[in-house]
């Protein structure tokens, strides 16, 4: 006898506008060294291999109040602003995890789209796991928001002025006797 299994994906999306450039938001998420700083969840992590292509990411994260680790193998499209990600070494009831990360210009913003599909060993704890991928996503999202913008404008502020070229103006050559 033999037992059939269907196991369902389950698909999250979440979309935010930033205010700053694409390229910007964009280099912020590929460069992770600085997401300690960044998004107030993650503790600790490191480019284990690859290049900024695509390589295998080790995180630490505070997640349900607990520090747990994480692997993850990460592939960029510089040209489409595009990132995608898929976890490895996952633990039950998570068989599968992965996503995306999309960013788009619009009216003069960015709009940042991040996307999750992920499968489970048990369907009733599908809800569980979805709520907690929601609560990280607006938390990761609203946080990737207020380093940009606040990036962005270091940025504008100090990027060099370009004024007019001041005319010389006309001195006076003669001398007082």
């Amino acid at each position: 006898m033999s037992v059939s299994t269907h196991q369902r994906t389950h698909r999250t999306t979440h979309r935010l506008g930033i205010n700053a450039p694409a390229d910007l938001v964009f280099s912020m998420l590929r460069d992770a060294s600085h997401w300690p700083y960044l998004d107030g969840l993650t503790v600790y992590s490191e480019r284990v291999s690859g290049d900024d292509a695509a390589h295998e990411l080790r995180t630490s994260v505070v997640s349900n109040g607990s520090l747990s680790s994480s692997h993850c193998w990460r592939v960029f499209d510089a040209a489409s602003h595009r990132a995608q990600f898929h976890q490895l070494d996952l633990e039950p009831p998570l068989r599968e995890l992965g996503g995306a990360w999309e960013i788009r210009p619009a009216d003069g913003l960015s709009v940042v789209t991040l996307t999750h599909e992920f499968e489970v060993d048990d369907e009733h704890l599908a809800e569980r796991i979805n709520a907690i991928i929601e609560d990280y996503s607006r938390r990761e999202l609203e946080a990737l928001r207020v380093s940009c913008e606040r990036l962005s404008l270091l940025l504008q502020h100090h990027a060099p002025q370009t004024h007019p070229t001041p005319h010389p103006t006309p001195q006076s050559t003669a001398k007082e006797a």
